[in-house]
């Protein structure tokens, strides 16, 4: 009896974890967690098979619980970092342009580029009221 009730742990530690995913950690981690909950219901049920088994699963499901807690973290991790390098790319090339309209048009664009300076006058927006201030167009023809 004691044989059959091993078998069938792991037995039951390998169905579980058949449907883990790719990723060998998930996979370690599930049969760890099947294997531990399967020793720890045969110790406290006396051999029990169902509450080996029951065991067993509750084991993948503190596994699968832990492992879905990491991935969210991961990913958070991941869209914090992607989103922090999208506004670092605007940022540097906004300050590329400006650079470029700061030093005017170079030697080789003098004669198709010209900028044109626009006053704007002071103006309300979105309930705030901004001062009078010069706007700089850039035209190439």
């Amino acid at each position: 009896m004691k044989n059959a009730t091993l078998l069938l742990s792991l037995l039951a530690g390998a169905m579980l974890t058949s449907c883990a995913g790719v990723s060998p950690t998930r996979i370690i981690s599930n049969t760890v967690g099947a294997a531990g909950g399967a020793l720890i219901g045969h110790k406290f049920s006396g051999g029990d098979p169902l509450v080996t088994t029951a065991s067993a699963g509750a084991g993948v499901l503190l596994s699968e619980s832990l492992q879905a807690g990491s991935n969210a973290s991961a990913q958070k991790s991941y869209d914090a970092g992607y989103d922090k390098a999208r506004s670092d790319s605007a940022k540097q090339q906004f300050q590329s342009l400006n650079e470029r309209q700061r030093l005017g048009p170079q030697l080789d664009e003098r004669t198709s580029v010209r900028l044109l300076e626009v006053p704007l006058p002071e103006r309300q927006e979105n309930g705030v009221i901004l001062a009078p201030s010069t706007a700089t167009i850039r035209i190439q023809e």
